[in-house]
């Protein structure tokens, strides 16, 4: 992870980016409407609690009931261990009563007391304890149902300030006599009620068998080990990414461990209380090495605040998208999963405009036009016209050669979904940084983007991505193109970064070749008008220099041959033939060689016999091939 400098003059946050839009709508409302919006959030927010809890209950009493079953049923069977078997004892009788009649002298010895075995003891122990849980754990989901509800009745209330103030007392009033501790209680009675109920069975299995005791003893351990590795493992990840988290770096993209259940947040709690009393020179110790010690052991007060921590973290860093990372991944998955949803679409819209990121950046990152991101200088309309028909969008840019170049060029080399990768939000953040820097163009504008893209060589990011064309054109392009003669002269030292991005390859074309979509982008910048500026490359020594230089390439690399992987040649010709078209304004340029038809193939009938011409057993091909 490396640090990266943050432009002063990009808008810090999502929330930054909504705000003023809310504020605007806000002079609109009355006192008492916003009131009563007020007061219906905390509703909305204080009844989901609510329902979240009747929800858990309702499944624990379900749970509850059939467990209370199937310990009864074994305790019908179990409880008479704890007696003297009555045909034991008549068994006894009959035997006294034969040798008696069998020797009249003899006298019957004293029965003893009867004891019965200790096993069984312990597993009637272990049984009734569980049913007892079981039970208790479903009274008091009762009793919290009963509480929750009255919480939650309807009052008639005069004002909705007296209603939400009646809203917050009941709240707090639940939080003083600890009735959320209650409603996390009583599922963990019922997991205590479930192992002492296989405290009994293994207790059963090692009186009868030992093979019947190693099959139940590792049925259990497994369904214990489970249990226990969720519930310590939030304790272990939170303390860990906590104490790891370092200051002044791009936060990796931090996952939060699901296994959340109230005995998993008391393990955490108290785990971190017993933390907080370890002497004070174990935090200075973890301090001095750069490991955040106190914040690991002062956990928030419930998950869910708990989670707002992690994206928190990302509030610090200020500058889209890196401050947006989890709302753009977000975005991502929800465009995926609803585009084709027409009555999203509007919506979709208005949150991407919203969104302070150039049209590129939000194309790449969230619509995933990664490839297309790096040739194309895309628009708000671009984006519209995407996320209302994908289909026609994408035909549009592969009907002619120049956009079917651009669009089958060789992507990042990162793993889908790119925006959870560490490599993925920092080019996206640079791809931001480097169309901020174009947006409005200055003096220093230059010397700007040429130190930032230096930088991202030196972090090794270019390597990451194994792009060799690493730079998105269309922001090169801009300074190529801009009204300003002194900010043309100082782009030209850019033309170094393409030449070394060309350089870096061997020579033959390959699968995907960066240079085919490069030059259909150098094709698109030297036909257009640029408003009345023509592109420098055309009209200075050092750009027609370079042009020479791409179109040696061509040659010296035969791109303008058609590949065995490339069936479309007539593409191939098209593409030449533009090319050829935009620069022939260049003095001396060599040109490129001529296509020629490729000889037709000639298929010889098996029925044909000497001397015969053969014409209607010929396969002829009109394909078209560059000369080598």
């Amino acid at each position: 992870m490396e640090q990266v400098p943050h432009p002063g003059t990009t808008p810090t946050t999502l929330k930054e980016c909504t705000r003023k839009a809310a504020s605007n709508k806000a002079k609109h409302y009355t006192v008492e409407n916003s009131w009563e919006t007020l007061l219906k959030k905390v509703e909305e927010y204080d009844m989901d609690h609510v329902q979240n809890w009747k929800d858990d209950i309702d499944t624990l009493l379900v749970f509850a009931g059939l467990f209370s079953a199937v310990v009864t049923a074994f305790l019908i069977e179990s409880y008479q261990w704890l007696s003297e078997d009555a045909g034991d004892v008549t068994v006894n009788l009959l035997k006294q009563i034969s040798q008696q009649l069998r020797d009249p002298q003899f006298v019957p010895a004293e029965p003893e007391a009867f004891q019965p075995p200790a096993s069984s003891i312990r597993i009637n122990c272990f049984w009734l304890l569980s049913l007892i849980l079981a039970l208790i754990s479903s009274l008091l989901g009762l009793l919290c149902k009963q509480w929750l509800r009255e919480h939650g009745r309807d009052t008639y209330i005069s004002t909705p300030a007296k209603a939400l103030a009646l809203r917050q007392l009941r709240r707090d009033s639940l939080e003083v006599w600890h009735v959320p501790k209650l409603v996390a209680a009583t599922p963990i009675l019922l997991e205590l009620a479930l192992f002492l109920f296989f405290a009994g069975l293994l207790e059963l299995s090692w009186a009868r068998h030992l093979a019947l005791f190693v099959v139940c003893m590792f049925s259990v351990g497994l369904g214990a080990g489970v249990y226990t590795i969720t519930t310590f493992l939030p304790l272990l990840t939170n303390v860990y990414n906590d104490l790891t988290q370092k200051d002044l770096e791009i936060p990796p993209f931090r996952f939060i461990c699901p296994y959340k259940s109230p005995q998993s947040w008391a393990v955490y709690r108290f785990s971190c209380m017993m933390l907080r009393q370890l002497p004070p020179a174990v935090g200075l110790a973890f301090a001095k090495r750069g490991y955040h010690w106190w914040t690991a052991i002062t956990p928030e007060q419930n998950w869910p605040v708990s989670d707002m921590r992690v994206l928190d973290a990302f509030d610090k860093i200020p500058s889209p998208p890196l401050s947006m990372r989890y709302e753009l991944r977000a975005l991502e998955w929800a465009t995926r999963m609803y585009q084709d949803s027409p009555s999203m679409h509007s919506h979709f819209q208005n949150i991407l405009q919203s969104l302070c990121l150039h049209p590129s950046v939000t194309m790449a990152g969230i619509l995933n036009y990664w490839t297309l991101s790096i040739w194309e200088d895309f628009t708000k309309e671009d984006v519209q016209e995407e996320l209302s028909d994908m289909e026609k969008f994408q035909e549009t840019r592969w009907q002619d050669s120049l956009g079917w170049y651009m669009s089958t060029s060789r992507a990042p080399s990162i793993p889908d979904p790119i925006l959870l990768s560490h490599v993925g939000i920092q080019v996206l953040y640079w791809y931001n940084h480097w169309h901020s820097l174009v947006e409005d163009i200055s003096t220093t504008t230059v010397h700007d983007l040429s130190v930032s893209i230096s930088f991202f060589q030196s972090i090794g990011l270019d390597a990451a991505i194994a792009l060799r064309f690493f730079v998105p054109f269309p922001i090169v392009a801009k300074l190529w193109s801009h009204p300003d003669p002194e900010s043309q002269r100082e782009s030209l030292s850019l033309i170094q970064v393409y030449k070394e991005s060309w350089n870096a390859y061997p020579g033959p074309e390959e699968e995907g070749d960066e240079r085919l979509a490069f030059i259909a982008a150098l094709i698109k910048h030297l036909k257009q008008d640029h408003g009345g500026h023509r592109s420098i490359l055309l009209t200075s020594t050092q750009g027609q220099n370079f042009i020479r230089f791409v179109n040696d390439g061509i040659i010296q690399h035969r791109l303008y041959e058609c590949p065995e992987w490339e069936s479309d040649t007539h593409r191939r010709s098209t593409f030449i033939t533009e090319w050829t078209q935009a620069t022939e304004s260049i003095a001396d340029l060599r040109p490129i060689p001529k296509p020629q038809p490729v000889p037709a193939l000639v298929e010889i009938g098996e029925h044909a016999s000497h001397g015969d011409s053969n014409t209607s057993n010929i396969r002829a091909s009109t394909s078209w091939s560059y000369r080598h």
